[in-house]
């Protein structure tokens, strides 16, 4: 009886409209997981060779004595290192890398060396002073000169050293200027240059070249 009343109220409420029935919500379908993706295979990078700086290295370039007298002898030493083409010039041209020869030019003479190899070229230099009268004790001396590195790379920089006896004034050209009788500077050319250095005093002077070569 209890569930009959029931049943017509519900019609009733039905008929007038009171009541809205709402359908359940569907299911949402199960979600799909994407396959993850394969990682990108691995690149190993291809090194990139630094471009070689092996040229040739010049040792020894010297002459001994570096003052004499016209009609005497001085001896040129040199010693090259991996290069396969060595010239001196002049008078030499084409030479063993390492030797010495008996020299005695009658005036002041500036030998050049060129050594070779398949990365490129170094020059150095050595001044043999001839002078018409014999060196006194006095006479200023070059002792020593010389560039280190004698090969830079552009915008790089190199030491010049030197070491002179009896002088009164000793000075390096290209713009060094006055120094002392014993020293080192640091140059930077923008390409290669040979510098000068000229000791002088009231009984003479000397002066030697080196070279700085810029790759």
């Amino acid at each position: 009886m209890r569930i009959a009343l029931m049943a017509l109220i519900l019609v009733a409420a039905l008929t007038a409209g009171c009541v809205t029935i709402v359908a359940p919500p569907a299911a949402a379908p199960p979600a799909i997981t994407p396959p993850a993706a394969s990682p990108p295979p691995a690149v190993t990078p291809v090194p990139v060779p630094e471009p070689s700086f092996n040229l040739p290295e010049v040792a020894v370039f010297s002459v001994v004595p570096v003052n004499i007298v016209s009609g005497n002898f001085a001896t040129l030493n040199w010693e090259v290192r991996n290069a396969y083409d060595v010239e001196i010039e002049p008078r030499f041209g084409i030479i063993r890398p390492k030797g010495s020869q008996p020299v005695n030019p009658p005036f002041t003479t500036t030998y050049r060396l060129t050594a070779i190899n398949d990365q490129g070229s170094i020059l150095a230099t050595t001044t043999l002073t001839v002078s018409g009268v014999p060196p006194t004790i006095d006479t200023p001396v070059v002792e020593s000169f010389i560039a280190s590195p004698p090969v830079i790379r552009s915008g790089g920089s190199s030491i010049l050293s030197w070491h002179t006896v009896g002088g009164s004034s000793v000075s390096i050209d290209r713009g060094v200027g006055i120094v002392s009788g014993e020293g080192s500077t640091q140059v930077s050319p923008a390409a290669t240059t040979t510098y000068m250095l000229t000791v002088s005093s009231p009984n003479g002077a000397q002066f030697q070249t080196v070279t700085v070569n810029v790759r």
